[in-house]
């Protein structure tokens, strides 16, 4: 079973032009978790299994992380629109690095109603009368993605997430990586966060944070 313990991220904000003078970071809007679990885990899709036992003598492992979104708080002002999270797998020796063979999500989507609205338009008397309707076939949803993946079979996997209409950027978001270790070496991973969030006052800000060194480089293997 696995067991993800969930870390408060301090989210640093980016200088821009016509942002606000205080740099405070933003805190308690977003918490990061993770395990490293065997890739025969019981949890594990069909086809990382199926992947494992075709490609006997490697070593491979389960790296689940989760990251949660917390609404707006009198003290943590914003809403999240848009977010990224990178992992930069490596080892001691740069010549050598883990892979992420496989990610997911690929994509995670949700049902989005649509307006199935055209426009019209119309002369009468002269006068331009502009109008809706629904074209034939319209369909009334459609999927937006809400996670989407990046880097299978690269050493730095990454996700995005956003909101999108009916699904505002809360909660928690799990994502994982079935990763080739580099055999008889200490494997890593390091993370970096960034995030997009809106405010009343002066629009959308960019922060980030890299989640590094320890506690948050997570060690795959010793």
């Amino acid at each position: 079973m696995s067991e993800v313990r969930l870390h408060d991220v301090e989210l640093m904000p980016e200088r821009t032009l016509g942002g606000p003078d205080d740099d405070e970071p933003l805190r308690g809007r977003l918490t990061f978790g993770w395990d490293v679990l065997p890739a025969d885990h019981e949890g594990v899709p069909a086809e990382w299994t199926s992947y494992v036992a075709a490609t006997p003598g490697r070593t491979f492992r389960h790296l689940l992380m989760v990251c949660s979104f917390r609404p707006e708080t009198p003290t943590g002002r914003g809403t999240f629109r848009h977010a990224s999270l990178g992992v930069a797998l490596s080892t001691p020796d740069d010549g050598a690095r883990p892979v992420a063979r496989l990610i997911d999500p690929g994509e995670r989507t949700r049902p989005v109603a649509g307006s199935g609205m055209g426009m019209s338009f119309t002369v009468k008397a002269g006068l331009l009368d502009v109008g809706m309707e629904k074209p034939p076939g319209a369909t009334p949803e459609k999927d937006e993605w809400i996670v989407r993946g990046h880097g299978a079979s690269q050493p730095n996997p990454q996700w995005e997430f956003r909101e999108v209409k009916g699904f505002p950027l809360i909660g928690d978001h799990p994502v994982a990586a079935l990763v080739e270790l580099v055999p008889d070496r200490p494997n890593t991973a390091e993370v970096l966060v960034a995030a997009e969030l809106e405010h009343r006052n002066w629009g959308l800000r960019r922060y980030r944070a890299r989640l590094a060194p320890s506690p948050h480089t997570i060690t795959l293997s010793g």
